[in-house]
């Protein structure tokens, strides 16, 4: 009688299984960090007679966006609005009332700033990004730009993005 030399046959079901699983990636991508980022403030000391107050809470609001929207360009950061009914308080107990809601709502990272304009051309820009958990200041910085218009105060929330979403520790 003739030997036969077939290989054991495999259901076809643990074929299947076998192939989706040699197919699946081993590793899967960290989340994005969540980034909770408040209402941008604004002062005026520049002393300039004209009224303003329209067109600098237009550009407020705007470069509040900004930076939401630009933290988040590289999909390792997700931005979190995080309003207060216009500028959120930026004093001692509004920073850590602001951390708090962050922590609540599941943020990694909570983002204040606010905008000076000391004249007609000179505006500052303070940001700084807390961990949400500790309150340990994780990034700080005081940035001047010119032009008290929606391309200065655009250039700067675009700046302000890319900064943060360079310094800030990866998960």
């Amino acid at each position: 009688m003739p030997v036969s030399h077939r290989a054991p046959r495999l259901p076809i079901a643990l074929l299947a299984l076998a192939a989706v699983s040699l197919a699946a990636p081993t590793s899967r991508a960290a989340a994005p960090e969540l980034v909770a980022v408040a209402d941008i403030g604004f002062t005026d000391s520049s002393g300039e007679p004209a009224d303003q107050r329209g067109a600098h809470e237009t550009r407020r609001i705007a470069l509040t966006q900004e930076v939401r929207g630009g933290v988040g360009q590289d999909g390792k950061l997700r931005s979190l609005p995080l309003g207060c009914d216009g500028a959120c308080r930026l004093d001692a107990q509004g920073v850590e009332a602001l951390r708090q809601r962050a922590k609540a709502e599941g943020a990694r990272f909570l983002l204040v700033g606010s905008v000076h304009k000391m004249s007609t051309l000179v505006l500052s820009m303070r940001v700084a990004v807390l961990d949400a958990a500790t309150g340990k200041l994780l990034f700080e910085r005081l940035l001047s730009f010119r032009g008290d218009n929606d391309a200065g105060w655009q250039h700067a929330g675009d700046y302000v993005a890319r900064e943060v979403a360079q310094a800030l520790p990866p998960a």
